[in-house]
């Protein structure tokens, strides 16, 4: 885009799900994309590494319960289809809002578990737009001054993929998106149309000379040929004032659970980087107890929640099999949902 309304360039972890990595070098920050989509760039490896150590990778097997043994240790995870599966140590890498439905009634009042209640996934909208030309564009992830437009980047130059010198194709995090996050407006609930129209009027407003009615070319700018939507109910957790000293160690008193997940704590926000950290953690709390050496220990617990009156409470479990009820995002809304 031109770059006279430049946005300002990615600090050194982002703020929502996007197919990057931030590398942290000497004088700066950088980013780097996926050379594809996340399935097969990113997921498929992993998978294959696993599976030529001699692990396994079970996919469509949901979690019905954490089922324990008389000393409140793991005995097993029970899956949605009537299986069991057990193991020596249980990593749990869900977001905390699915994990919270999880939580077995004797853990429930454990301070260590009671502590995430205060901690809360809040909405995000992803968009993506497809233009029917080329725009002047930064290759990078970028910041955006809008009150709607967290973060954006042109895929069309970040991404292989999706690589054109032809057209652009934007994808950008409409955020925040609901009062709990700050928005004046419920926006995760507006149409998939609605929240395009206020997207591109945005871009109007920041890229006048390419989009919009003052465009130079005196036609309007860019047109949107295709678009979409994907909505994510509970994303990263809201980092509201005070909410550091809730997010839970990756030791837990349960001898045979880990908790990783990018709400454990480790030095990022909520974020994919958070994410990768907080998984590196967990696994070396893993290694420390298969080898018999101490652990780091588990984090302090707020004094408010050690000293509050707790009740057992039955988990809720996870209810749908839509992508949302795992913590994921969906295009479509109501009835009408699928996978992105």
């Amino acid at each position: 885009m031109n770059p006279s309304y430049c946005e300002t360039l990615l600090l050194p972890y982002t703020t929502g799900p996007h197919p990057c990595v931030n590398v942290i070098v000497a004088d700066g920050s950088q980013t780097a994309f996926l050379d594809g989509n996340q399935p097969d760039r990113l997921c498929k490896p992993i998978v294959e590494h696993v599976e030529a150590r001699g692990g396994a990778v079970h996919t469509g097997k949901p979690i019905a319960s954490i089922d324990l043994n008389a000393d409140n240790t793991v005995k097993c995870l029970k899956c949605a289809d009537g299986s069991e599966i057990t193991a020596d140590f249980y990593i749990s890498a869900m977001p905390v809002d699915v994990v919270k439905r999880l939580i077995p009634a004797k853990w429930s009042t454990m301070p260590y578990f009671r502590q995430l209640d205060e901690l809360e996934g809040i909405p995000v909208v992803n968009i993506q737009l497809w233009f029917d030309r080329k725009l002047q564009a930064v290759d990078g992830l970028c910041f955006s001054r809008s009150p709607l437009l967290s973060v954006y980047a042109d895929m069309s130059v970040c991404c292989e993929e999706y690589a054109s010198d032809k057209a652009s194709m934007l994808e950008l995090v409409f955020a925040p998106c609901s009062p709990v996050a700050g928005s004046d407006k419920n926006w995760i609930a507006a149409s998939d149309q609605d929240i395009i129209d206020a997207t591109v009027q945005e871009l109007a407003r920041l890229f006048p000379t390419e989009i919009g009615p003052n465009a130079a070319d005196g036609q309007g700018g860019a047109k949107v040929l295709k678009s979409s939507v994907v909505r994510v109910p509970r994303s990263v957790y809201a980092a509201t004032p005070g909410r550091g000293k809730f997010r839970p160690s990756q030791d837990s008193p349960i001898a045979n659970f880990v908790m990783a997940g990018d709400f454990a704590i480790q030095k990022y926000l909520g974020s994919m980087e958070g994410a990768v950290l907080s998984g590196k953690l967990a696994a070396e709390v893993v290694c420390d107890k298969a080898a018999n050496r101490p652990t780091k220990g588990i984090r302090a617990i707020p004094d408010s929640i050690v000293h509050s009156e707790m009740k057992e409470r039955p988990p809720v479990g996870v209810r749908g099999e839509y992508p949302i009820a795992f913590g994921g995002g969906q295009e479509g809304t109501g009835g009408k949902v699928y996978h992105p």
